[in-house]
């Protein structure tokens, strides 16, 4: 029987049929993997989801897929965001990329997003790729999680990354140590740990950077924690203008054993405490009901010193000026850094 023109056997059709399945299930996989990471996904994840190098091509040419570097793709329409952007660093870089120092930092929620993703890398891989600017460096278990979907380091190696290789000074490395500690990413004790062994097995600049993390610790080593930044920096400027380091939560009781009131901030042997003033955290707060209590503290010898935001900058010196119009004493003698060997930069006592 003769077969028409235009039909073909029915073993070709079926192929051809078959053929289009296996190219719609690689779309699916390489769209679900893509939805995992943000819109982003490598070309090796491409061919092993079954996407053939001309199948890639093709969705290049026709604009579902842009090459923002060289072997990742992202899929038009997906939202161009920071987490994006990261993702894309990490794909493009040798396997075990992972997102680190200030980028991983943002990613908690603790810092500034920078303007090029920084990742860290095998020290024995090529860091001859684009889209981020790459550290080397090794893991030990633990050091590593994901956030948001991204591979980056943990919160403690972040900070202890971030204050190595010297991308924060001051008080902006001070706000990154409070910030984690106060969202409890990580615990005081296990940072303090982290930051002494890499201080240890660090030399030269490495570990000069390293003694800036030391003494921002220092207000978390002992004693009951910060509840917020503003609480750690104004402990921080306390202990550098002298003063002893201060109490949280500092309750006030009168002669016969009554509550009068409670302060987050308090020198309770210089019979001070502190009432902050702001909005932006759950900084240093003091509990007064009415004038009177305020009246009854003043009996009782209590003195209430009012702190903002603009008390706790670096060149703000009117709390410290209203410190020491109180003739508060202070310490003369100041017990060097454990580590560092250095002594804080204290007044002469009033």
């Amino acid at each position: 029987m003769q077969r028409d023109r235009g039909e073909r056997p029915d073993g070709e059709a079926t192929e051809r049929k078959a053929r289009r399945q296996a190219i719609r299930r690689a779309d699916r996989e390489a769209m679900r993997i893509a939805a995992r990471q943000w819109g982003v996904l490598s070309r090796a994840q491409a061919r092993k989801a079954g996407l053939t190098p001309h199948q890639i091509a093709y969705r290049l040419q026709s604009g579902q897929w842009r090459q923002p570097v060289r072997g990742v793709y992202d899929v038009a329409g997906a939202p161009d965001r920071g987490e994006q952007q990261v993702m894309i660093a990490c794909l493009a870089g040798p396997a075990g990329t992972t997102a680190s120092h200030l980028t991983a930092a943002a990613l908690f929620g603790f810092g500034k997003v920078p303007s090029v993703p920084q990742v860290t890398i095998s020290p024995t891989a090529s860091g001859r790729f684009q889209g981020a600017r790459a550290f080397r460096g090794r893991f030990a278990p633990g050091e590593t999680c994901l956030r948001r979907q991204i591979p980056c380091t943990s919160p403690t190696r972040t900070v202890v990354d971030c204050a190595a290789a010297g991308l924060l000074d001051g008080e902006t490395l001070w706000d990154l140590v409070d910030s984690a500690l106060c969202k409890k990413l990580t615990q005081p004790s296990r940072l303090v740990r982290a930051s002494g062994r890499a201080w240890e097995a660090a030399r030269g600049p490495r570990r000069r950077c390293l003694e800036n993390l030391e003494r921002a610790l220092d207000v978390w080593r002992s004693g009951a924690p910060a509840g917020s930044p503003p609480e750690a920096r104004l402990q921080r400027k306390l202990i550098q203008w002298g003063f002893p380091r201060a109490e949280r939560q500092v309750e006030v009781f009168d002669e016969e054993g009554r509550f009068v009131a409670r302060a987050d901030l308090g020198l309770r042997e210089l019979k001070v405490l502190f009432e902050y003033n702001s909005d932006e955290h759950h900084g240093p707060r003091f509990w007064l009901a009415d004038d009177a209590r305020e009246d009854r503290l003043a009996e009782l010898g209590w003195t209430v010193v009012v702190v903002d935001r603009f008390d706790l900058r670096p060149s703000s010196t009117r709390l410290k000026e209203e410190l020491e119009k109180l003739s508060l004493p202070r310490f003369v003698g100041i017990i060097p850094h454990k580590r560092t060997g250095e002594r804080p930069q204290t007044s002469s006592a009033a």
